[in-house]
């Protein structure tokens, strides 16, 4: 009698061991909020840690990675409805890259906006507080070891008074919740994934998706001089309805990204512009070179993929040969990019690798390193991430806090033509991002 009970045992000890990385599935309530922000001549990186329940005090970390002249930021975290509202600030030094906290509370879950403020801009941020709730599977196979814990008690029972049929009957109840625990934990991945408490509602009704942002892309003043500072808005409208475009979720740890540079290249700025008004998104730049410049803005709608805009604008004065080299004006160096081949040649897989130097490679934007490509003519612009930490599969991003990924970075690219192209690598060490320009001559199809 007792042999099977010890056999039930060790199986469900086993179980217990083996079933442990399942408790990832389902558990988007848990990943943090991230903001990248370029503010007040700051570029930051706003972190609203995930909550395990609310009401509850709520940690926000500001990691400043480029701190220009520092200042005060203050940071106001209210419900969309009803509720109170939390404020806190924290104060960035000049010159000195580093991570910020602020503890904050949150009395309910859904919809709240972020609100940030520095140097005289505002930036206003929706996302949502989210409690993450137990998958199905895992309530179901909880309840299967509750089933089979008081089973193997009554059986154990049972047994010690002499109590045979009894004693069969809770052995054998145990061996059927022990078969529907093991039965939930194999076929966990395919259970529907629990919703978090506080996320809207999903419609059960398959979505068309939305159009495209139309795109409006201006500078204030409309003509900058060499030297000068200016706006750049970026304003998305539905081309179906004419309404701004205030659905925007965020990509890559940003609701926008925007890159500018020069036509010959020498000027170049990935930013991410603050949310000014609905469907408005303004950063603040100073002008370095006279001449054209273009302007690529990536954003992704929700129920809509990926887009790409793009735009120009002159700053005042003659106009700057094209066939410069890029620089970076104040980057850091961090070694040269080396391809493989050595010939790049068109429509052909491009592996670029750089040795940054250092132990660790801090994340940035959710991934080691970044690569933007673009076509000596500027009619081209393609932007991709590190290829090894893209593959870790993690759905959760590594904290900013830690050099988690290998000093050396990977790419693989496609040129679409054979020509001149530059690229930029970006990555972060000691929170401060760093910028290696580079040019490659990339060759036709053989």
């Amino acid at each position: 009698m007792f042999k099977p009970l010890i056999t039930i045992l060790f199986a469900l000890a086993l179980f217990g061991a083996w079933a442990e990385p399942a408790w990832a599935h389902g558990q988007s309530g848990e990943a943090d909020v991230r903001f990248a922000q370029t503010i007040a001549g700051m570029e930051i990186t706003v972190v609203v840690r995930a909550s395990v329940q609310v009401p509850a005090p709520l940690q926000v970390d500001v990691v400043a990675h480029t701190p220009g002249r520092g200042g005060r930021i203050d940071l106001v975290i209210r419900p969309a409805v009803g509720g109170r509202s939390s404020s806190g600030m924290v104060r960035v030094e000049a010159g000195r890259p580093g991570m910020h906290r602020v503890v904050l509370s949150v009395d309910r879950v859904g919809p709240h906006e972020l609100e940030v403020r520095a140097g005289g801009e505002r930036s206003v941020l929706p996302f949502a507080v989210l409690v993450p709730q137990p998958p199905p599977w895992e309530v179901v196979v909880h309840a299967a070891f509750a089933c089979t814990a008081v089973a193997l008690v009554g059986a154990l029972v049972s047994a010690g008074l002499s109590r045979r049929p009894a004693a069969a009957g809770f052995a054998g109840g145990a061996v059927v919740a022990t078969v529907v625990a093991f039965t939930a934990g194999v076929l966990s991945p395919w259970f529907a994934p629990a919703v978090p408490e506080g996320a809207p509602p999903v419609s059960r009704e398959v979505m068309p998706g939305r159009p495209n942002a139309q795109p409006v892309i201006e500078v204030l003043p409309g003509k900058p001089g060499p030297g000068s500072e200016f706006r750049l808005r970026v304003e998305l409208f539905d081309g179906s309805t004419g309404r701004r475009v205030d659905d925007l979720v965020t990509h890559h740890a940003a609701l926008a990204h925007v890159v500018v540079t020069s036509q010959d290249g020498s000027y170049f700025r990935h930013v991410h512009p603050i949310r000014t008004a609905p469907g408005t998104y303004e950063v603040r730049l100073r002008a370095q070179e006279t001449g054209r410049h273009r302007v690529y803005a990536e954003f992704e709608r929700a129920d809509a993929g990926g887009q790409l805009v793009t735009g120009e604008f002159t700053v005042g004065g003659p106009e700057q040969p094209a066939d410069g080299v890029p620089a970076v004006a104040g980057a850091v160096s961090g070694g040269v990019p080396v391809t493989e081949p050595t010939r790049p040649v068109a429509e052909r897989p491009v592996r670029v690798t750089l040795d940054t130097g250092v132990a660790g490679v801090q994340p940035w934007l959710g991934m080691a390193g970044h690569l933007v490509v673009r076509s000596q003519d500027g009619g081209y612009l393609g932007h991709v991430h590190e290829a090894r930490s893209m593959a870790t599969g993690s759905q959760r991003v590594p904290d900013e806090s830690v050099a988690v990924y290998a000093p050396g970075l990977e790419f693989t690219f496609s040129f679409p033509r054979p020509g001149r192209y530059l690229i930029w690598i970006q990555y972060a060490r000691n929170y401060e991002i760093v910028t290696v320009a580079h040019t490659l001559e990339v060759g036709g199809t053989p």
